[in-house]
């Protein structure tokens, strides 16, 4: 039986999946194979440690801004009152779908960084109609989202709004508008403190649980997350201390301080060394993200994984181990590392499917 033809899509991820790892190592590689996914993954994971090696030798941490989970969800809870966002066309990632209002929003971020192009929040929205009228997907993209990452990043939204959806998509602390001048979007994230650095997490995690809010009080009943990476990360440590109808995370970091067990991460292994009296400052505001140790107020079966069985930062061991610990069955697996994920054809037909499973359960 003759195999089905190629979608542009799919020949398109294929063939930047290709040039970007060929780029990263320095070879023609097979996309699908355990070994370059790994040696793209290891380049990655240096290409930030170089970034983090780079940055002033900032004062001695001697806390850190929050050491338990405890902490960590009382310094990123909503204050009384909620948010007030302001709203204009958006000009970035658009989609230019028919019939779609597109709109960039901000707002003040209620925890505050050392750089302060960090501290207005922005999102992007794309709604048919007022917010509330339809469910809506809260998209948390992950580290070093780029303008390139628009073509990806489209094609999940697309999954979404043609399904009858809205969407907020974050955009994440030191990313894009939200980068310091003089920074590439995401290097400020490794490049600031350590302090900073951990309220970076504070300030994304703070950032959602105020969108949260703020939806809900727009009338939005039916709300949904999708995240990759460190974005999956905050939404998964936020789905335990505030309420979704419905989740997917696609290479879901779990624990942070895996990348750090990394050779390639010697340099900031080096760092913190050099910063701190004890890397336990670090590794412990570390697990008080880790969403593991904790329940989830997401259904287990409205929660969906997309991961890699390659991937040298959120490790199968690491997903499938916290998956179990929630009771989440829907996981789906790829012959992919993190930095090549993306270049998954199936992932976004896999995606759609998990949606119309969740909208139709949730009686849309």
């Amino acid at each position: 039986m003759p195999r089905p033809a190629l979608t542009r899509r799919a020949r398109i991820l294929i063939a930047c999946g290709a040039v970007v790892a060929a780029l990263a190592i320095g070879t023609p590689l097979v996309v699908g194979t355990r070994f370059f996914n790994a040696a793209v993954d290891r380049r990655a994971i240096a290409k930030m440690a170089a970034v983090a090696a780079r940055a002033p030798k900032g004062a001695l941490l001697e806390k850190a801004p929050y050491a338990t989970a405890a902490e960590l969800e009382l310094a990123t809870r909503p204050g009384v009152g909620g948010l007030v966002a302001t709203a204009q066309p958006l000009q970035r990632f658009r989609l230019d779908e028919p019939g779609l209002t597109e709109e960039l929003i901000s707002f003040p971020s209620a925890v505050q960084l050392d750089h302060a192009a960090s501290n207005l929040a922005r999102a992007y929205v794309y709604r048919h109609g007022r917010l509330g009228e339809r469910p809506v997907v809260l998209w948390v993209p992950g580290q070093y989202v780029v303008d390139l990452a628009s073509i990806p990043i489209s094609w999940f939204t697309r999954e979404i709004v043609q399904r009858g959806a809205d969407v907020v998509l974050l955009v994440p602390p030191y990313h894009l508008e939200r980068s310091p001048t003089g920074f590439a979007s995401g290097d400020a994230v490794f490049a600031t403190s350590l302090s900073d650095h951990l309220n970076v997490f504070a300030q994304e995690i703070s950032d959602v649980r105020r969108l949260i809010g703020w939806l809900r009080a727009q009338g939005v009943r039916t709300l949904g997350g999708f995240g990759g990476s460190v974005g999956a990360l905050v939404l998964l440590r936020t789905a335990t201390w505030d309420r979704l109808e419905f989740l997917t995370v696609f290479i879901p970091m779990i624990r942070l301080a895996s990348m750090l067990d990394q050779p390639e991460a010697d340099p900031i292994r080096r760092r913190i060394a050099a910063e701190t009296r004890s890397a336990d400052v670090i590794l412990a505001a570390y697990a008080a993200l880790d969403p593991a140790s904790d329940r989830s107020l997401v259904p287990p079966d409205r929660i969906s994984v997309l991961y890699g069985r390659y991937d040298r930062v959120a490790t199968e061991a690491e997903v499938v181990s916290w998956a179990s610990a929630w009771g989440v069955t829907r996981l789906h697996a790829y012959d992919r590392g993190h930095a090549l994920a993306l270049f998954t054809p199936s992932m976004y037909s896999d995606y759609a499917r998990i949606l119309d499973d969740d909208l139709r359960a949730l009686g849309w």
